[in-house]
Order: structure tokens, then sequence, then C-alpha cells
């Protein structure tokens, strides 16, 4: 049997739901080494894959067995919970990471094997927590629209989804959303679509589309798929992290509990076993039930010194500590945790850990600086599509008396209803004092409501505010050809000296004609001249 046919046989059987008729005979050269690696990684025996994994490591002497050798090292080294790496997992070429090796030697590969064998790397990255990684390993790749010559191959949907989930663990929503519908309808065999499904509730639950997730949740939850190996495990995990997103603590508590075989989720690759600890405690301290966040804390602890599981075990003290009231704690693991993640471009527990420092800080009465943290969080994730934590951001500051700024040019749609009115009185001239009276609000009050309202517009003045909001021209008073002049100037936003030094005129004279407009026009202000006078210059003549 060719590399490529044992090669074809072992992804096949990857994405097989471990189907016995697909499994590889061992074979004692580096590439079978590699390929009986796979299938116990598949398998959840790991002792098998490190045996297997490092013989591949030493016996490979050419660029397409070392390329397999490292990634399924890498994979294996995900399971492991061991803070360094068994030298014999090393690489045998540099002695050090087997990732950062294969980053260091780019290559285009040509054949399955070793296109499949680069996805692989980029699995194995991803799966050790090293985001930034992945993402550099699939720099100019795009998964084939064949493999090992079949447009099927059950393979080509795992490649689509680890670049779907790499830009989607990156924070870079829109575009996993771009790809996912593609990798869902290319799913061929139930591993593959429950992977897809796992991986599209996790772009879908983070998207803020509640609906699309939920199906996915209820459809997982009426059936009878379970959790059997590497990748419908990873499809339960996924679907978990999209219910957490959506806020739904006690579906994915469930789901990985599920999929992790146990409390201490030991069946899981560390990054989610952490991830799983934690999506626990927060479900406990959503409850206030702080011996059981304890519990699951002291789990995840013998892990907190791994490179892996550092930046999440550091956000479950966070959030154990804020639980007992020690917001100085939690600050100072929640900055602890955020430094981690963002050394690996971990941009989704950026925002968690930010998230957990912003509500220390406001348990250490730093509520300006905390409510700027969390207007950034939530900026950063509206841009890339990342709703969930715009959302989470939002639920933070309404805790304490305090709104998101609404988007920049958002208009009308980003207003709240007493914000709405303020823009009407602006449009129509009113100062800050008589819209005040007019509301029955301070006038503090109307200054925050006045400073959203240019925000959601996108302007700097009451005369932009009054130019979005002017109705057509059809509802004007007729005026005089020199006051449509004026007028017209005015819009462009001239004073009344450039509009006299424009048409020749003195400025009383000016000023005489804009009075005028105003009591024709019913508004006390040059705002509310800009207000009705919206449309084209030309039409303002009677």
């Amino acid at each position: 049997m060719s590399r490529a046919e044992r090669a074809d046989r072992a992804l096949r059987y990857l994405m097989s739901a471990a189907d016995p008729t697909l499994r590889s005979e061992p074979r004692a050269d580096a590439f079978g080494h590699a390929i009986t690696a796979l299938q116990a990684i598949s398998d959840g025996e790991i002792q098998i894959a490190v045996d297997n994994a490092a013989m591949a490591l030493t016996q490979a002497r050419d660029p397409e067995a070392l390329d397999l050798a490292r990634a399924v090292a890498g994979l294996t080294l995900a399971h492991l919970p061991d803070v360094t790496p068994p030298p014999r997992l090393t690489d045998p070429l540099t002695g050090g990471d087997v990732l950062d090796a294969a980053s260091a030697e780019p290559r285009d590969p040509r054949s399955s094997v070793g296109i499949a064998s680069a996805f692989l790397l980029a699995e194995a990255a991803l799966a050790c927590a090293r985001v930034e990684l992945a993402s550099h390993l699939l720099t100019h790749r795009r998964p084939p629209v064949e493999l090992f010559g079949s447009t099927r191959h059950p393979f080509l949907t795992f490649m689509r989804l680890t670049a779907i989930r790499v830009a989607a663990f990156r924070g870079e929503i829109v575009e996993a959303e771009r790809l996912i519908e593609d990798a869902i309808t290319g799913a061929s065999t139930p591993s593959a679509r429950m992977l897809a499904a796992g991986t599209a509730a996790l772009v879908h639950g983070n998207a803020g589309a509640r609906r699309e997730t939920l199906e996915i949740i209820d459809l997982l939850q009426s059936g009878q798929a379970r959790p059997v190996d590497l990748v419908t495990r990873g499809g339960f995990v996924l679907i978990a992290y999209g219910a957490w997103a959506l806020g739904d603590r006690a579906a994915a508590s469930r789901l990985m509990l599920d999929a992790g075989g146990g409390p201490g989720l030991e069946q899981l690759r560390i990054i989610d076993r952490v991830l799983g600890l934690e999506i626990l405690a927060s479900s406990a301290a959503t409850d206030a039930d702080a011996t059981a966040a304890a519990a699951w804390l002291a789990r995840a602890t013998p892990l907190e010194h791994h490179p892996i599981a550092r930046s999440t075990v550091a956000r479950i003290r966070a959030l154990v500590a804020l639980l007992s009231d020690d917001a100085s704690t939690a600050a100072m693991f929640a900055a602890r945790a955020r430094e981690n993640a963002q050394a690996e471009g971990r941009t989704f527990e950026d925002t968690e850990a930010a998230i957990l420092l912003a509500r220390a800080r406001i348990g250490v009465h730093e509520r300006g600086p905390a409510a700027r943290d969390l207007a950034e969080v939530a900026h950063r994730a509206r841009i890339a599509g990342h709703v969930s934590a715009v959302n989470a951001a939002s639920r933070e500051l309404r805790g304490i008396g305090r709104r998101l700024p609404p988007r920049t040019a958002s208009g009308w749609s980003g207003l709240s209803p007493r914000e709405r009115e303020v823009a009407v009185l602006i449009a129509e001239g009113a100062v800050n004092a008589e819209i005040a009276a007019a509301l029955f609000v301070s006038e503090h009050t109307v200054r925050m409501h006045v400073s959203r309202v240019l925000h959601a517009f996108g302007v700097s003045s009451r005369l932009g505010v009054a130019k979005a909001l002017a109705p057509a021209a059809a509802t004007r008073a007729p005026l005089t050809a020199r006051q449509s002049e004026i007028v017209a100037l005015i819009v462009e936003g001239l004073g009344n000296q450039l509009i006299a030094d424009r048409l020749g005129i003195g400025v009383s004279t000016v000023e005489k004609h804009v009075a005028a407009v105003m009591r024709r026009w019913g508004v006390r202000s040059r705002a509310g001249i800009v207000h009705i006078a919206g449309g084209p210059p030309g039409e303002l003549a009677g």
C-alpha cells in the first residue's frame, strides 16, 4: 500500500467515528508510526500516540514524513498535562518545539499527503491554543477542492473547519460566518457533520445568531449522537462553546460533561478541558454557588502552569475571587489572563479576561476606567462581528448604570427613545436648557445625550444633526431668492461674515435675512434652519 493510500485510509478513519474497517495495520517505518499515532489520537489512546509519534520523529528522513510526524506530535502534546514536553517529542532537526520547527520551514506541498499534513499542523497549533501560529501556518493556504482524487473526501470538511475555527478563535467572526455555510454543505459523513454543526454553533453563537445556535443545540440533544472519538467529542465541545456565547450556561455545562467523560473532563484536550472547567465554574458562579465554583477551580489548578492552560486557569481564579468579593485579587488574575492570552493571539480568551478585569475594577471603585475598557472591548468586537462580546460588555455596563456608545454613523437606529427626542429638539434648534425643560431632565443629562447623538450620526456639531434629520423640501415655507442663497450657505457651514463676503453684502443684511428665515420657518437657531433645509439648495426659492 502506498503512502497516499495509507494516509487516505487513516484520514477517513479519523472522520468515521472510529470505523474499525478503516483502521490501518501498524507499519515500522516513520510514516507508518505517524499513521498509528494519528489513529491512536482519534481513539483517545494517548500513550500509544506518544510512543508512535516519538518513533516517527526519530525515523523521519524526508519532508513529507517529517511534516506528518510533527503534526501528530503536536496533536499528541495537546493532550499531555506535562508542563514541559517530553524530550522525545521535540523536533529531530532543531531540538525544540515541533510546531515552531514546522513554521520555520514553509513548504508548498502539492501532494494530497503534504496538503493534509499542512492542515494537521495548523490543527495541532490550534489544539495547543497557539492561535497566531495556527493562522501563520495557514497563510496563503486554502483547502483544496479535492483530496486523494475525491471531491467528497471527508477530510476536506475537516480542513475547511480548521480554517474557520482559526478565524473564529482570532475573533474574526465575520470572516468565519462567510465560510461556514460551504463547509456545512460539504460534510459527507456523520462525524464530519457533527464537527461542522459544532463549528457552526461556535460561529453563530458568537455572532449573536440565537435562533441558528439553539436549533443546533436542540437537534443534538434530541438525537442519538454520542461523543465517541476525537472528532465527535470536538463537535460536542464546540456546540458547548456556542451555548456559552449565548449565555446558556446550563446547556454548555451538560455538553461539556458529556464530551469530557467525567467531572475532570479528562477525555478532552488540555485547552478544551480547562475551558470546560471555566464554563462549569461560571455556571456555578451564576447560581452564586461559591463552593461548586471552588471545586471546579480545584480540578483546573494542577494545570495552571501549563502553557496551554495558564490563561484560562487565571480567569477561573479571577471568577472565584469575584464570587468571594475579593475584587483586588480578581483584578490581578484577570490582568494575568489577558497578558497570557494576548501572547498567543487568543482573542476570544482575551475578551473574556478583559470583561472579568472590568468587573473587578468596578469592584474596587474604578468605574470610569472599567467603563472605558468595556467600551473598547465592544468597539473591537463590533468590527469583528463578535456580537456575544458586545452583549457581554453591555451587560456589565448596565450593572453600573451606563451604556455603550452607539455605533459611529449608526444614525437614528443607534439611539434610544430618549436620545431620539433629544435629536429632534437639537434639529429644531433648541439649546440644552430648553431641551432639559422640555424633557424634565437636568442639563448634565442633556449633555450626555447630546454627545451620544453626535456620536451616532458621526458628526461634530449640532448643525450636523440638523442636517441628518432634515425633512423633504416640500415641507418648507417658500423663501425669496436672496434668502435661499443665504440658507444654502448656512447649510454649507458658513458663518455670517463669510456669507456676507461671498454674496457681497453687509453682515447686518445677512443677519436680517437669517432672522426672517427663522420667523418664516418657525425655528430658533441656525441648526433649525439646517434641519429644514436639507434638500438641494435650488429647491429653496418660492
